[in-house]
């Protein structure tokens, strides 16, 4: 369940004049641990930033979907993993496809 620090975090992220500093503390308190999860799953340290910016981003879009069942970085630790699959998937799909295209020549 949600801790006393993602309360204050998602109440300042709900409030239209405190929505960036909420989001920036949100991104100060779990970036790190969000990176990490990431890293874990792929190898380029600049996958894993890119990757880490792009869960916050949809974070961002979807905090009203957060129904506060979890705590918030439960919810970010399943956002990054299911962004990283994704990546990871198009990344696979990638490499077969030029190796279906070396293997032809």
């Amino acid at each position: 369940m949600m801790n006393t620090k993602d309360q204050e975090i998602l109440h300042l992220i709900q409030s239209p004049v405190s929505r960036d500093m909420g989001f920036r503390q949100l991104i100060q308190t779990y970036q790190k641990k969000v990176y990490h999860v990431i890293r874990r799953m792929v190898l380029i340290h600049e996958d894993a930033d890119d990757l880490t910016q792009n869960t916050f981003i949809k974070a961002l879009h979807h905090i009203d979907k957060f129904q506060g069942q979890s705590s918030l970085f439960t919810w970010l630790y399943r956002i990054a993993t299911n962004e990283t699959l994704t990546f990871l998937d198009k990344k696979k799909s990638v490499f077969s496809y030029l190796w279906m295209i070396i293997k032809k020549k």
